[in-house]
């Protein structure tokens, strides 16, 4: 099954004309996007998908430190492309017009990423199952409370570091017209007042991520 690709996400940076069936993400179709678009449309590492195939069969790209299979395995926000045969590391985060670019980064920050909490579940012996925005869930006694940030380390899938949304404190806005922004924290109440350059607006909880 494909996409044609006008009606592919609007966050992908791909151009409008072009090849006119594209691949349909394994899921996260808004907010994500699938390897295969990167490493063909963005990257141009591989030419086509065939080539990706090959590529992928011989456990050379990994995703969060985990080799992968599927050229439709979609890359949510955050998440770590390596292709460590190239010494290349990459991270999945925001341009400036608001669409999916990739950060290139070192070997060593490839191994962790930033995760929001967005639900948890108290469980008997007092520890929580907590859930995250990009589908991980844990079960730790950590403190960590719903809409925080979590450090998430890959090797041990663990927590690494708690980052709550406090006031002076960096967030990422996620969605809306303000998508890509980094912003200070000014106040906090049913919405959050931020500061992004010489102007300051309130948005929802929702639309954000505490970030480093």
């Amino acid at each position: 099954m494909h996409l044609k690709r006008p009606n592919t996400s609007k966050i992908w940076p791909i151009p409008r004309k072009g090849t006119k069936y594209l691949v349909v993400p394994a899921h996260s179709k808004e907010d994500g996007i699938p390897v295969l678009i990167l490493m063909r449309e963005v990257l141009g590492f591989v030419k086509t998908r065939k080539e990706l195939v090959k590529v992928l069969r011989e456990g050379k790209i990994l995703i969060n430190d985990a080799p992968i299979k599927d050229e439709k395995r979609t890359l949510l926000l955050f998440d770590t492309l390596s292709i460590p045969s190239m010494n290349k590391y990459y991270r999945i985060e925001f341009s400036d017009t608001r669409k999916i670019k990739l950060e290139e980064i070192n070997e060593k920050e490839s191994h962790s990423k930033i995760t929001k909490l967005v639900n948890k579940t108290k469980l008997k012996g007092g520890k929580n199952q907590l859930n995250f925005n990009d589908g991980r869930n844990l079960i730790s006694d950590e403190k960590v409370s719903v809409g925080d940030s979590v450090k998430i380390k890959f090797k041990d899938n663990k927590i690494e570091k708690v980052i709550p949304i406090l006031e002076k404190g960096k967030l990422l806005v996620t969605s809306g017209k303000h998508r890509g922004e980094k912003v200070i924290v000014e106040s906090i109440g049913e919405k959050i007042n931020v500061k992004s350059g010489n102007s300051n607006f309130e948005i929802n909880k929702k639309e954000v991520i505490a970030i480093e």
